[in-house]
């Protein structure tokens, strides 16, 4: 499948499978199955790959805080513009982020392997 990728997620009776688009979840598949794993409630974020922060959007007023970074500066740029007051975007790749140990309790890898 071009341009879409298989989404697990626990429902009743057992694990569903869904296809989406990478840059898109309508139904809220993904962000459902994260708050399933964990909660965002006053927890200091990192999340890598963040983009134009497609999902970054759907936690942060949730989180503390959140460093959402990316390599590419326009992406950033654009989530920079949406103004979330707790979300820091950093246009800068994983080797060169140097925070302190343990200042995220949650970090966060999504589209981005």
């Amino acid at each position: 499948m071009t341009g879409s990728a298989a989404t697990h997620f626990p429902g009743e009776g057992g694990a569903l499978t869904r296809c989406m688009a990478i840059d898109e979840d309508p139904e809220g598949y993904e962000i459902a199955a994260l708050a399933g794993a964990v909660s965002f409630a006053g927890r200091r974020v990192l999340e890598i790959g963040c983009g134009e922060g497609r999902l970054t959007a759907r936690y942060a007023a949730a989180a503390a805080n959140v460093i959402a970074i990316d390599a590419d500066a326009e992406a950033v740029a654009a989530l920079a513009a949406e103004r979330m007051p707790n979300v820091d975007a950093r246009a800068l790749g994983v080797e060169q982020l140097d925070l302190a140990p343990h200042s995220a309790d949650i970090v966060l890898f999504a589209w981005s392997l």
